[in-house]
């Protein structure tokens, strides 16, 4: 059975009466969105009773456990598709039903797969359920058009990824709708819209239109006292510490106080959304040293100098050997080291503070470095050596900070031989401070060694050039925004070197495809904060996309943009990012990369993590460098 109407596709299963295909029209590709065939069924113990195709609606009936019976009415509908649930309990008893028990089927055709087969056949799918829930997706390749699946009726707050994005497929979704009692012959009704747009901005405006709340926030990581102002066409009052502030005119004003993560919940006629934001304290940088230094620096024994992680629940520093994430060299914390060098070459640190520092360096020297090469092995392991070349643009940037507070030449030298090594290694995809170093040299007249650089930058962009573009050498490799950034930042860094306007005009290409692994927007109070750190109460999973890592690349990449474009709204993207990013920390300086308790998906345990404090320095890092304090 296919049901066509407003640009849209929709092939049901004669079995199941789940959306087996849904194509756009005009799509050359023919993509399939949807994965699998429950799209658009209810979630539940059920089965299908009976379907049928009147005068433009499809209507099947499901019978669900205890009795409760679920119409699943399909029109077409002002520019959309409408799917509209009727629950309905037809038995002889009340039914007591759990956060889940009812949902609905959203499984989306997003998989990180091979990244020539993403590009053309894999969607990215941003879920929020925050009450007017929505699913939004794009293609990998950021090409037109996006797909929306919005709730105009009724409330979601949760979610279940039926597989987990652990497996790389990240779109089998299942929305969960809320605890409820149905007394008997009692109903819950409601609706999602399925329509096609052409970008964000026509995603909230198309929304906006057919009913769906959505706010509009000045900011959502602000400092206290500062003003948030919130615009919506439908919104009629905000909720806030038992405080009620009316929207006038589409726009409501409140006063940001107390440090940390706030909630507030905004009402229309129809629905509720709730907004998160955060008060980042002013003192926020003293802090993170002094916790930093005081919880996570080893000042004795055989790691004397180095970071390592601390456990905020037993109050212990995590020691351990390896590597565990790409800013934890040999198990030790890096990141801690890049700050404190900057803030001691902005004279921020007490004297009893840098010698903190030279033991640091030392160590780093020690067991990290060797002769351009950076190793992973702390405690003396020389006979075995991994190359990990996720590592090389970190102590780059730790050797380029050393020689900008010391003035001492030989480091700089080392962080340009490390990026060359890295260059010359094959490693197109990395985010590296190598314009800064290359500027360096010429300062001191090093210009052998800066046009050593220069070639292998040069290099690495006309390789990905030459390859289509496509991420070749990353072939039978998951698909990921590393990869799509690291490309990005080797173009514009081969176009500020060498002036030549074809690396910008082919990073436009890859800017926006990078742009399809962001938020809808970091302005929208319906957005939350970054994808990457939304909190979802139904799985317990808080986006580990290694949080100080992805963001804050997204961040320096769009301030590279826009140096190379003056294009502002990137300049403005890439601090609303950071500040955003400055949620990972509390009021002491501590931070948490995830809240951990073991938490199941589908029954299924994900894997415990501590409470720890990992590598957010680099937060800050790039915080100073984007608020002005270079």
């Amino acid at each position: 059975m296919i049901f066509s109407a407003n640009g849209l596709n929709l092939f049901f299963n004669k079995t199941t009466f789940g959306v087996e295909r849904l194509t756009v029209d005009g799509d050359p590709e023919l993509l399939s969105w949807v994965r699998g065939k429950t799209f658009g069924l209810p979630i539940g113990n059920n089965f299908l009773l009976d379907s049928t195709y009147e005068q433009g609606t499809f209507v099947g009936k499901f019978l669900f456990f205890s009795e409760v019976t679920c119409h699943v009415t399909v029109t077409a509908r002002d520019g959309t598709i409408s799917f509209r649930y009727l629950f309905k309990n037809e038995g002889k008893q009340k039914v007591e039903l759990s956060e889940g028990d009812l949902g609905i089927y959203a499984p989306f055709n997003d998989h990180f797969d091979e990244p020539e087969l993403s590009l053309r056949r894999r969607v990215h799918a941003h879920v929020r359920t925050q009450g007017c829930a929505f699913v939004y997706c794009e293609r990998y390749s950021g090409d037109m058009p996006s797909l929306a699946f919005v709730m105009t009726e009724g409330e979601c707050f949760s979610y279940e990824l039926e597989r987990g994005a652990g497996e790389g497929t990240r779109g089998e979704i299942m929305l969960r709708f809320p605890a409820m009692t149905l007394n008997v012959g009692e109903t819950y009704a409601c609706e999602f819209l399925l329509f096609p747009c052409h970008d964000r901005d026509d995603f909230f405006r198309k929304a906006d239109e057919y009913g769906f709340l959505t706010v509009r926030a000045s900011d959502l990581s602000v400092f206290s006292g500062e003003e948030i102002l919130l615009s919506s066409s439908l919104a009629q009052y905000l909720e806030i510490d038992s405080e009620k502030v009316s929207f006038e005119g589409g726009r409501c004003r409140f006063v940001a106080k107390g440090i940390g993560e706030h909630r507030a919940k905004i009402f229309s006629d129809k629905q509720s959304t709730e907004l998160v934001y955060y008060v980042i304290p002013d003192d926020l940088i003293e802090n993170r040293i002094r916790f930093v230094t005081e919880r996570q620096y080893l000042s004795d024994g055989a790691y004397e100098g180095a970071f390592t992680a601390y456990d905020h629940r037993s109050g212990d520093r995590v020691v351990r050997s390896g590597v565990r994430s790409p800013f934890c060299l040999g198990g030790f914390r890096a990141t801690p080291l890049l700050l404190l060098l900057r803030e001691a070459r902005l004279g921020s640190l007490s004297a009893d503070l840098l010698p903190v520092v030279e033991r640091s360096l030392a160590f780093y020297d020690r067991e990290i470095y060797r002769g351009g090469e950076v190793s992973d092995d702390v405690g003396g392991k020389r006979t075995t050596f991994f190359k990990r070349y996720y590592n090389y643009p970190l102590f780059a940037a730790i050797k380029y900070e050393e020689y900008r507070y010391g003035g001492d030449l030989s480091a700089l030298m080392q962080a340009a031989v490390i990026l060359c090594n890295l260059y010359k290694s094959g490693s197109v995809y990395e985010v590296t401070p190598a314009r800064q170093i290359v500027e360096a040299l010429r300062e001191r007249e090093k210009n052998a060694l800066a046009d050593e650089l220069i070639e292998c930058v040069k290099a690495a962009a006309d390789r990905l050039i030459a390859e289509g573009n496509k991420y070749a050498p990353f072939k039978g490799l998951p698909y990921g925004p590393e990869i799509v950034y690291g490309a990005l930042s080797t173009l514009l860094d081969a176009y500020f070197l060498t002036g030549k306007e074809y690396y910008l005009m082919t990073a436009k290409e890859h800017l926006l495809r990078l742009e399809c692994f962001a938020f809808p927007s970091v302005d929208y109070a319906t957005a939350d904060v970054p994808e990457i750190f939304q909190r979802d109460r139904g799985n317990g999973l808080i986006y580990d996309m290694s949080p100080h890592f992805t963001a804050v690349h997204f961040a320096v990449l769009y301030e590279k943009y826009y140096q190379a474009t003056k294009e502002v709204k990137y300049l403005d993207l890439a601090r609303r990012i950071t500040k955003a990013c400055l949620s990972l920390f509390d009021e002491n300086g501590g931070a948490h990369r995830s809240k951990s308790a073991p938490r199941c998906v589908n029954g299924q345990a994900l894997s415990s993590k501590e409470e720890i404090s990992y590598g957010e320095d680099v937060v800050l890092y790039h915080y100073d460098l984007l608020f002005g304090r270079k």
